[in-house]
């Protein structure tokens, strides 16, 4: 009985040791006057948003919004997930809003800069790492060069050097 409360002799860590060479070191400093983040919203960004009613419309497509695109979200919902009326205001929703909604990387967005301006992030002067690139596996290469080139194309990925 005693023996179990003797502590190991070896005892092991499952942690990746980190050498004190490679530490992060924080640097006292303040943040210059451009860095900071200033959210000045002019107006009433709700002013021109579309009323819903609460006696929907019959289900109409409309630009994004398609008969199709009704259906999957249909399929996603069976049953009675929705009363028929809800189901109707939810499709009327979804005409109303249709610019809210994505359905692939083409038709996705971003926020207007004049109430999110871009985030400038603060950088010391530093030797940046060196690191291999991590090899993309042969079999999805195209898959993941598509994806890259749909990312950029929306808006989603910028260059950078």
């Amino acid at each position: 009985m005693l023996d179990i409360l003797e502590p190991d002799p070896n005892p092991t860590s499952h942690a990746p040791y980190k050498k004190v060479a490679n530490r992060v070191k924080p640097i006292s400093t303040t943040l210059p006057e451009h860095f900071r983040v200033v959210r000045d919203i002019k107006g009433d960004p709700l002013a021109n948003m579309p009323t819903l009613s609460p006696f929907p419309a019959e289900f109409t497509p409309t630009g994004r919004y398609t008969a199709e695109r009704r259906d999957v979200i249909d399929s996603l919902h069976p049953g009675d997930f929705l009363w028929p009326e809800e189901r109707k205001l939810m499709h009327h929703f979804m005409m109303l809003q249709e610019g809210g909604f994505a359905w692939d990387e083409s038709e996705k967005g971003r926020f207007r800069e004049d109430f999110f301006p871009p985030v400038e992030m603060a950088v010391a002067a530093h030797t940046p790492w060196i690191h291999k690139n991590i090899p993309i596996p042969p079999g999805i290469y195209q898959e993941i060069i598509s994806i890259v080139r749909d990312k950029i194309s929306s808006g989603a990925y910028e260059p950078s050097n």
